[in-house]
């Protein structure tokens, strides 16, 4: 494989060429706070198909194992998940997820409901903020922010000269590093952080009320067949729990409650989220817990939020 022929090819999707020798089907680099890694390892579950799992760590969960040349080489844009199947890569989750479902029509369904609710909760481009009036994910991929504070607590600064030299994305590396020197400071009143959290949570308001709608009197978002689109929303919902912030937006809506509490009831929440929750994870949540008592800068922003 040629280094340049990749860094030119628009990562998204399944490629045409090989990037390994695995003797495995299915390979999946991810990360496991990452979204969008949950995604497909929940997919891949519901498959029941084995396969080969590669932790990569993120800096946010310890270290910046996407930067590595050899990670690099498996994808130039330094994200995951990425997904190989009989080690030709696919990019990009939402991607990844529709590629398992077509190959496998009778396991997840087929429909332009499920094709609809799955992009709709997804995280699509690489700027969330254009996208939020039309996808739930980057709506989530904002209102992350204070997760990401109180997990790079811990993070020593010295980690982050490689990933200001490193990331092919110099916007997120300076955000991410002004999330560590200024922490949730950088949400205050006014501030764009603040100012694009907001906007988010108005618009997954309004995402969530329509597939409240869309979930009356079903089981799941297309009827009786369980999909992509509710292993979507499963880890869309998760993280809002991660964030606190779930109850206030959902508390009304009927459907979506008993939605969510059907969907952790699946093997695959249980095995691949509730049941897969890492020491860095776990600690970061906490530390978030912990800081909506205290933080001045946390509480008014939360409530600016909800006003």
């Amino acid at each position: 494989m040629k280094k340049k022929t990749l860094i030119n090819k628009t990562l998204i999707g399944k490629q045409d060429y090989k990037i390994s020798n695995f003797n495995q089907e299915w390979v999946l680099y991810h990360n496991e706070f990452s979204l969008c890694s949950r995604k497909v390892r929940v997919c891949l579950e519901e498959l029941g198909d084995a396969y080969y799992a590669s932790h990569i760590h993120l800096i946010e969960t310890k270290d910046c194992e996407n930067l590595s040349k050899d990670f690099l080489k498996i994808n130039p844009k330094a994200t995951v998940p990425v997904l190989l199947h009989n080690n030709y890569p696919i990019y990009e989750s939402h991607e990844q997820i529709k590629y398992i479902s077509e190959l496998n029509p009778d396991k997840f369904g087929k429909s332009e409901i499920i094709n609809k609710w799955y992009k709709k909760g997804s995280l699509v481009g690489d700027d969330p903020l254009t996208g939020i009036h039309e996808y739930a994910g980057n709506c989530v991929s904002i209102l992350t922010q204070p997760l990401f504070i109180a997990m790079l607590k811990k993070i020593n600064y010295l980690k982050f000269f490689k990933y200001i030299l490193k990331h092919p994305s110099k916007f997120r590396s300076i955000y991410f590093l002004l999330f560590k020197v200024i922490g949730y400071a950088i949400l205050k009143k006014n501030s764009p952080s603040q100012k694009a959290a907001t906007k988010a949570y108005r618009f997954l308001k309004i995402h969530l009320e329509n597939l409240n709608s869309q979930l009356d009197n079903k089981k799941w978002i297309d009827g009786n067949q369980f999909s992509i689109a509710d292993i979507t929303w499963m880890v869309v919902f998760h993280r809002l729990e991660e964030l606190q912030i779930l109850e206030p937006l959902i508390s009304d809506l009927v459907h979506l409650n008993n939605y969510y509490e059907r969907l952790k009831e699946r093997n695959s929440f249980k095995n691949q989220i509730s049941n897969n929750q890492s020491n860095s994870v776990s600690i970061g949540i906490n530390e978030l817990k912990s800081d909506l008592n205290k933080n001045k800068h946390l509480i008014a922003y939360l409530k600016l939020l909800s006003e």
